[in-house]
């Protein structure tokens, strides 16, 4: 007999959420006897944000689990749910990015000419 160990959290599909969509995750523990009561946690909040061995998530953040038995009990690393927009906001940076080192380039080609034309 001896309480959770080896604690993880299995997340469904990518991870990031589709608007309108949620991300499933999956709380795993090793214990004798079962683990039959989870917590799920949003890091940096205090209080429970749901319960049982699966959560749905429907916002973006990192989340960890909390297994418990008679015996004890023990929180997994936590995972991290990005969600759609995230990701559309970093994309559009690196594409603005990327067009900027354009803008340079073609400056930069426009004062060599400039200068070997002289």
């Amino acid at each position: 007999m001896y309480p959770p160990r080896s604690v993880s959290v299995l997340m469904s599909g990518s991870g990031v959420i589709v608007e309108g969509d949620s991300v499933t995750l999956n709380c795993i523990s090793d214990s004798n006897p079962p683990a039959l009561n989870f917590s799920w946690f949003k890091e940096n909040e205090t209080s429970a944000v749901g319960s049982g061995q699966s959560f749905s998530a429907l916002q973006s953040g990192h989340f960890y689990c909390q297994a418990h038995n008679q015996h004890g009990s023990q929180r997994s690393d936590a995972v991290t749910v990005t969600g759609e927009a995230f990701i559309n906001t970093l994309l559009s940076l690196h594409i603005i990015h990327q067009f900027g080192e354009l803008i340079m380039m073609i400056f930069l080609f426009q004062f060599i000419m400039l200068l070997v034309g002289m």
